[in-house]
């Protein structure tokens, strides 16, 4: 819980201020933090405006963060950027649209080694979801347009959005930016119209993704047929069909 947490937190900074160099692989999963307990991470994850955060990976799933915790932890990343944090899971934790909104603000410029998101089981919705990925994009100082080369994120290369309602238009936001290598869009309920309207997205095969879980996503025969017939002729197909 929150007090468990301070008392982490003390510790680590601690051992962090007498010398240690390794980042920390950090992974509270399914522990009760809650918001109240977010002040005490965000100590963490910026500690040193110098050499950046304490930690490499932070595991937060399940741990009831909220949009208040999210808020928190954004406003710690953009007043000293985390700097070596490379993985970052937030599944699960009842974020919403608004929290989601927020976070995109620290993402597009405090989070500047993150390779790996996780948001799956957060309800942040289709406009949720493009902030997100609006964040990312502005990352490279790039500009979300019907060119999928255009578009370009500084180092995220895997991003979890599964079961976020993300909607049509946050799924074809995901797959238009460009340096992403794993996208999981799994249980989204795009249905066949979403499969169809994606498909043009995967012509030829995905410029840059290798594995694309698209699911538990509702559509049918004809839909899904669309939708291999795009990927169909690339090298990558493989890939692709073994998550359909």
């Amino acid at each position: 819980g929150p007090m468990g947490m301070n008392s982490l937190a003390r510790i680590i900074i601690s051992d962090g201020s007498s010398g240690r160099s390794k980042r920390i692989r950090l992974s509270l999963a399914s522990n009760p933090i809650t918001s109240e307990g977010c002040q005490s991470l965000s100590t963490m994850i910026s500690a040193n405006p110098t050499n950046g955060s304490l930690l490499s990976v932070l595991e937060l799933s399940q741990c009831s963060l909220g949009d208040n915790g999210i808020k928190l932890l954004s406003s710690a990343a953009l007043s000293s950027p985390c700097t070596g944090l490379a993985v970052l899971d937030l599944s699960e934790n009842s974020i919403t649209e608004e929290g989601a909104n927020t976070f995109s603000v620290s993402l597009a410029e405090a989070w500047p080694d993150l390779n790996e998101l996780k948001l799956a089981k957060n309800n942040l919705r289709e406009d949720g979801v493009v902030s997100v990925i609006s964040a990312l994009v502005h990352r490279n100082d790039a500009g979300i347009d019907s060119s999928i080369e255009s578009n370009r994120n500084s180092s995220l290369t895997s991003l979890d959005l599964t079961n976020t309602s993300c909607g049509v238009k946050g799924a074809k936001a995901a797959l238009m930016t460009g340096s992403l290598t794993t996208l999981r869009l799994f249980n989204n309920k795009l249905g066949s119209d979403g499969f169809r309207e994606i498909a043009p997205l995967l012509e030829g095969g995905h410029p840059s993704i290798v594995n694309l879980d698209l699911g538990g996503n509702s559509a049918d025969e004809d839909s899904v047929i669309i939708l291999l017939n795009s990927v169909a002729n690339t090298s990558q197909a493989s890939n692709f069909l073994s998550k359909l």
